[in-house]
């Protein structure tokens, strides 16, 4: 189960996150094995309904959350260039439950801060990444990546646990609702070659020494690779469920 702290008493934002975002959270944590979250900014007063709040409104009546995520008691650090396999297993769960703005960048909130939430009101559904100066062009290419991992799942969340650190060469399916990106490299800092389909079996050739979180894959099982994909959305065949 995993662990909320915070907002601090202090915080102009301390008031607590709804339970819809609490379960993103959860779901989030849990699928990248974070143990810890630490809500470092919660909820805040509506607009004309008190004064304890700054900022937009998107963190009011808790509807989003800046948030760090610890794992043994340390909280993970990212740069604006590269994030390690923790912050984006975290990001596209927490995009493939349902966050729709989420924000990162050493120039926004710091190398460990996350913003992670949903619209400016409950009527904005927009899907929108941003980093340092709130802005959508300064958002991480990981970042933006990351979530659109996520969007692009249509709600299959990540199984829960390091599923990559279990990955092996064998026979695999891709469990992701609305279909898998297969890169041409370990990250989302390379380019999507293209999609591969809900249902689409493949052979897992070897799991990255770069980024353990991402596998080889060889489609038509003659022997060839064809690129990597992101391993928690894969199953093996036999374990895929209904």
């Amino acid at each position: 189960m995993t662990i909320f702290t915070g907002p601090p008493s202090d915080a102009i934002r301390n008031k607590p996150i709804t339970n819809e975002l609490k379960n993103v959270l959860d779901t989030a944590a849990v699928a990248a094995g974070i143990d810890t979250i630490r809500i470092t900014s919660g909820g805040q007063d509506a607009i004309g309904h008190g004064t304890r709040r700054t900022g937009s409104t998107r963190h009011d009546l808790g509807r989003a959350a800046d948030v760090q995520c610890l794992v043994g008691g340390q909280a993970l650090t990212f740069t604006d260039d590269a994030a390690p396999p923790g912050i984006l297993r975290f990001v596209t769960a927490a995009a493939a439950a349902g966050a729709t703005g989420i924000g990162a960048g050493v120039g926004y909130m710091g190398n460990r801060t996350i913003h992670v939430g949903f619209g400016t009101s409950v009527d904005d559904h927009n899907r929108l990444t941003w980093g340092a100066g709130g802005r959508s062009a300064t958002a991480p290419q990981w970042l933006r990546d990351a979530a659109q991992d996520g969007w692009d799942a249509g709600g299959a969340v990540p199984p829960a646990g390091p599923v990559a650190a279990g990955a092996h060469p064998g026979r695999f399916v891709v469990i992701a609702r609305d279909g898998l990106k297969l890169r041409g490299g370990p990250g989302t800092n390379f380019d999507p070659e293209r999609t591969l389909p809900a249902g689409t079996e493949l052979n897992v050739v070897a799991v990255s020494n770069v980024d353990p979180a991402w596998v080889r894959v060889d489609l038509e099982g003659d022997g060839l690779l064809d690129g990597y994909v992101f391993a928690a959305f894969l199953a093996e065949v036999g374990a895929a469920p209904d």
